[in-house]
């Protein structure tokens, strides 16, 4: 059985179980809670050494192909392009589909802090080298960051350095059949999140009150993820462009972000996927993969964007201005890049980051979404996962072109 079919039935047999559990006063969702984060634990188990071994040996490649900087180049403009598109998409999706209002109720929550860059580079970052691999579970940057600029001084004196590369070439295959055979066995356990999300959903209060704008979410990640998407992969090269295809294989990764709403825990699925079913190549999909799914948050800020205009038409009967509504925007997409270290809980923190931006009295407001947020996080990342992949399809395909053209030349 495939990959794909072995996570689609445990996603069914999931719903079921969500479904016959007994709600047990909350005591069921919070047994699932603890289980659904140990199968987390266990489907991120081997990640960090796997993205930081496939860094180190796709850098040295890359920059033996002179091609580091002009793939960088591409990664970054079509992440910006991602992620601006989809935030308009947010926008667009609550201005046109206008969901019902929702009333204003008390929850309790804590608003964070904006976060500054500085702050965050300084987060990053330790006196010592060594620290960056036991900063926290989730500290992911700062271990690419360091396989990136082992894997560029590779390149200064063979002599030396090829006992390295050889090292870290047979570490990052070894990790990679490791987490491949990590992937196969997620099919079952898939079966534990998927049913905490269904009782979830069960043990929302009000549901109906939240159930317009959830459609209009999944109604605008469908848009941008399974229609545009597709469509750019198509008009980028019409001849061998397999649009279908890709969407087929983005459903594997797209389960795991569904029932979890955590980026790196789809991520394994995704590198395995990348190069089985889309033959992404490692100095793709060890570099592209990882650095998109830290920063190309497109989907979260999507989910935050549509999110918060949808609060400010329920705390009030103004319209928001023309100047409101870009500045949010602009701020969605610039906040979306520092949830790096932010696997999980993505859209409740952005929500915080626009509700302390737009001020207002109103910094607390996004707290009335809190019902749903679980279900929000969800749907947002599986934006996000899709995003990683758009990207990285894009890069495969303009860089394979550059080199035809080359070689034409």
């Amino acid at each position: 059985m495939s990959i794909r079919l072995r996570y689609l039935a445990g996603g069914t047999v999931g719903i079921i179980i969500g479904l016959l559990l007994p709600l047990a006063g909350g005591d069921t969702l919070e047994l699932l809670r603890q289980l659904s984060g140990l199968v987390v634990t266990i489907g991120r188990f081997f990640l960090f050494p796997l993205m930081f071994f496939g860094m180190i040996i796709a850098a040295d490649e890359l920059r033996s192909d002179e091609n580091l900087l002009p793939l960088a180049g591409r990664t970054v403009v079509w992440t910006l392009l991602a992620v601006v598109v989809s935030t308009l998409a947010g926008v667009l999706s609550v201005a046109v589909l206008a969901p019902q209002r929702i009333p204003p109720m008390i929850q309790e929550g804590q608003v964070a802090q904006v976060p500054s860059l500085l702050g965050e580079i300084a987060a990053g970052l330790r006196g010592n080298l060594f620290q960056v691999f036991v900063l926290n579970e989730n500290a992911v940057a700062g271990v690419l960051l360091v396989g990136l600029l082992i894997g560029v001084s590779l390149h200064y004196d063979r002599s030396v350095t090829s006992p390295v590369s050889l090292v870290a070439d047979s570490a990052n295959r070894i990790l990679y059949r490791l987490n491949s055979q990590l992937v196969e066995f997620l099919g079952v356990l898939l079966i534990v999140p998927m049913a905490a999300t269904v009782v979830l959903l069960r043990e929302v209060p009000d549901l109906e009150l939240f159930l317009q704008f959830l459609l209009v979410s999944v109604v605008a990640v469908l848009v941008v993820g399974f229609l545009l998407f597709p469509l750019i992969i198509f008009l980028l090269d019409r001849k061998r462009a397999r649009p279908l295809g890709w969407l087929r294989s983005m459903i594997t990764p797209v389960v795991p972000a569904l029932v979890s709403g955590d980026s790196y825990f789809a991520l394994g699925t995704l590198i395995r996927t990348g190069k089985e079913e889309l033959d992404i190549h490692r100095k793709v999909g060890a570099t592209v993969l990882p650095a998109v799914s830290l920063y190309g948050r497109a989907g979260s800020a999507m989910i935050s964007i549509a999110g918060f205009l949808l609060v400010i038409r329920s705390y009030t009967a103004l319209e928001i201005g023309v100047g409101d509504l870009i500045e949010l925007s602009v701020a969605a997409m610039v906040y979306s890049f520092f949830l790096a270290r932010v696997p999980a809980g993505r859209v409740a923190l952005l929500l915080s980051y626009l509700a302390l931006r737009y001020g207002r009295g109103m910094e607390e407001s996004y707290l009335i979404l809190l019902p749903v947020m679980p279900i929000l996080e969800r749907i947002g990342a599986v934006l996000d996962v899709m995003t990683a992949g758009f990207v990285a399809q894009v890069v495969k395909m303009r860089t394979l072109a550059a080199a035809e053209a080359a070689r034409r030349r």
